[in-house]
């Protein structure tokens, strides 16, 4: 029996053909298996940041903060006398300076009596 050569080019090419589709059959799988796990793996994350953000909001509570201050910390209000005037000496030539300057504490002292002033106006209109 004598082959043809035409016969054996069909054989030739339906094993590469079964061999293509067999490499790309498994690829296919391979791909969707990735996606299973990368759904997954977003599904776990979103989990995840739905709990830290309950967290974070736990930890930045303001109330919880103003404890954690009292306990563990010594802080109390500044005064207006703790503030230090700016000193531009620190950061350009000592022949730069500012014309028209104020101590900061003034500035601030001079707000918190407006406010106090204003509060006290406020006070008085409604008695």
């Amino acid at each position: 029996m004598i082959i043809k050569k035409s016969s054996l080019f069909l054989v030739f090419l339906i094993c590469a053909i079964g061999s293509w589709l067999f490499y790309v059959k498994y690829g296919v799988m391979q791909i969707e298996d990735d996606i299973v796990r990368t759904k997954r793996a977003i599904a776990e994350e979103k989990r995840n940041r739905h709990i830290l953000r309950a967290e974070w909001k736990a930890l930045t509570d303001p109330d919880r903060i103003q404890r954690l201050t009292e306990k563990y910390l010594s802080v109390i209000p500044m005064d207006p006398e703790q503030m230090k005037e700016y000193d531009p000496s620190i950061f350009h030539d000592e022949t730069v300076k500012p014309k028209h300057t104020k101590k900061l504490s003034r500035i601030i002292s001079e707000i918190m009596e407006q406010r106090e002033k204003e509060d006290n106006s406020t006070d008085n209109g409604e008695e």
